[in-house]
């Protein structure tokens, strides 16, 4: 029989049973929750990236197109960039900002219309935690009996209910602040990539380097998304390389076509 030490007194039960079994992996809700806000930042970092990427090389390609063999395209293409980079990190930043705020206060004012049925409501609830049980597999009376015993604890009622019933965590982990900083910081630092080649070159040596290093950056960006959720690195890679294509294909068609749409002419070099 297993003997207790001193200090298995201020050890988790979690913690005491891995060290009972040190093969025992560690069960999904006791990681879950930290394990999915780092994931949510890392995502945010790869969404930032990835946007200011792909926006700032279409922005670039396109106006160096717009402007190919005018007196004005090296400073034009500079100044479109750093501008459109700018802008950018300000609206993802307050995007991100505004679009945690609501999400939290979404799932705040849902919690807060469960618990008030919770109340009021104690036996249609009941019958709705019966019917969710039963849509999984749970045969009627077992289904019965399974209600009453979670109605007896009650922070776990309103916790089953707001998870099956609403399908949203209990807890939240927003930060908008953080999701804010996270988004903008990230998005001005994949614009820069698109940009560097024209502060040291000029026509279409600049543009090729750019489309060059920007290519490397948006495989490199795929690479990081796909080891975040976990397929394989060369898939993540040509996706949000084929959507970098695309992207600085659209930029360049818009800027040998727009000049004629609006009959916009440069002065010669």
């Amino acid at each position: 029989m297993a003997t207790r030490t001193p200090g298995d007194a201020d050890r988790s039960p979690a913690a005491r049973a891995l060290s009972l079994n040190p093969f025992r992996q560690r069960h999904p809700t006791e990681t879950t929750r930290e394990e999915l806000a780092r994931r949510a930042s890392i995502r945010e970092v790869v969404f930032g990236m990835q946007d200011g990427l792909l926006t700032t090389l279409g922005l670039t390609t396109g106006v160096a197109t717009a402007t190919a063999g005018a007196a004005v395209a090296h400073t034009t293409i500079l100044l479109a960039g750093i501008a459109g980079a700018l802008a950018g990190m300000v609206s993802m930043g307050t995007g991100a900002y505004l679009a945690t705020v609501a999400e939290r206060d979404l799932r705040r004012a849902a919690i807060h219309k469960e618990r008030a049925e919770l109340e009021t409501q104690p036996q249609e609830e009941h019958d709705e935690m019966v019917t969710i049980l039963m849509s999984r597999g749970v045969p009627a009376a077992t289904a019965e009996d399974l209600t009453r015993e979670l109605a007896r604890f009650p922070q776990l009622w309103e916790e089953t209910h707001i998870e099956k019933e609403l399908g949203i965590p209990s807890e939240g982990h927003e930060s908008p602040g953080r999701d804010a900083l996270v988004m903008s910081v990230t998005f001005l630092l994949g614009s820069v990539v698109p940009i560097v080649p024209y502060t040291v070159l000029n026509g279409t040596s600049a543009v090729l380097l750019s489309l060059a290093i920007s290519a490397v950056a948006l495989a490199a960006v795929g690479a990081g998304k796909s080891l975040v959720v976990g397929h394989a690195v060369w898939e993540g890679a040509l996706q949000v390389l084929g959507v970098g294509c695309g992207a600085a294909l659209a930029g360049y068609l818009l800027g040998v076509l727009l000049p004629h749409v609006f009959g916009l002419r440069l002065p010669p070099a």
